[in-house]
């Protein structure tokens, strides 16, 4: 908790997500699904561990309305992470994990998916209403040898907000991926982006937002490429917060990167 201010121990947010996707390039095959909505929601509990430091524990899920005979599409994906960081007035440091599975549907009923492994640092940098998070790491999956799934890879992500006032934000971001996928070694590189505006009403304890999202997938070696653009919208409810930026700056402020749809299109 920041020193300036002292509130609940334990802070959580529940957030409820939906979306829809349209997908193109030449990796596409003609019986993948190139447009679908998604439905998901995503959990976080924040406990203040002494007196500033903090452990967060994160959980999601996300399912694809996908064709029935739909091939090689991403269908869904459940997973955990964990966040060890100290905060203080200036920012927040720490490092963060994560595992989840992602399934990739097949027409022979089979799941080419599996398990994805996610670790590495993170850092908000706070100055007035403006928020910095910077996060670096490493991703991996025990299916990259005989799926379409990427191994041994790094990535870096930014995201920039601001608050207009104290529950309205605007959020844009940006990650780049670099690993290897398939038994050849292939070198695949994803681009992603992504924006964000969000308001909490008066008369309704939780938040509304719409937002957009872009992930770019170039299998190198192949010529391989894929282009996903998602539209979305949903709702966050903050417990124990008085506003956003209270919760940014006091309560379950940490994200994980969007691993498991960067598996999902690669």
């Amino acid at each position: 908790v920041s020193d300036s201010e002292v509130g609940p121990a334990v802070r959580f947010v529940l957030e409820s997500q939906s979306g829809y996707s349209f997908l193109s390039g030449s990796a596409l095959d003609s019986d993948e699904d190139d447009s679908f909505s998604t439905t998901g929601a995503v959990g976080r509990v924040n406990i203040q561990a002494g007196e500033h430091l903090n452990i967060q524990g994160d959980i999601f899920g996300d399912y694809a309305w996908i064709d029935d005979d739909a091939d090689d599409s991403y269908q869904s994906q459940l997973g955990g992470g964990v966040h060890l960081y100290g905060r203080n007035d200036m920012g927040a440091f720490g490092v963060f994990g994560a595992l989840g599975d992602v399934n990739i549907a097949d027409n022979d009923d089979a799941n080419d998916g599996g398990l994805n492994y996610i670790a590495g640092a993170e850092a908000q940098f706070y100055q007035g209403d403006w928020t910095f998070h910077l996060q670096a790491g490493w991703l991996d999956s025990d299916r990259s040898d005989d799926a379409d799934m990427i191994r041994d890879a790094l990535f870096a992500r930014g995201v920039v907000r601001h608050y207009f006032g104290a529950d309205t934000l605007f959020q844009a971001e940006a990650a780049y991926v670099n690993g290897e996928m398939d038994d050849d070694n292939d070198d695949m590189d994803i681009w992603s982006v992504g924006a964000r505006l969000q308001h909490r009403f008066d008369f309704w304890p939780g938040a509304f937002y719409v937002g957009y999202r872009g992930d770019f997938a170039d299998q190198d070696n192949e010529n391989e490429k894929i282009d996903s653009h998602t539209i979305q919208f949903g709702a966050t409810y903050a417990f124990g917060s008085d506003s956003l930026q209270d919760n940014e700056r006091n309560g379950a402020a940490m994200d994980l990167p969007a691993f498991m749809r960067w598996q999902g299109i690669a």
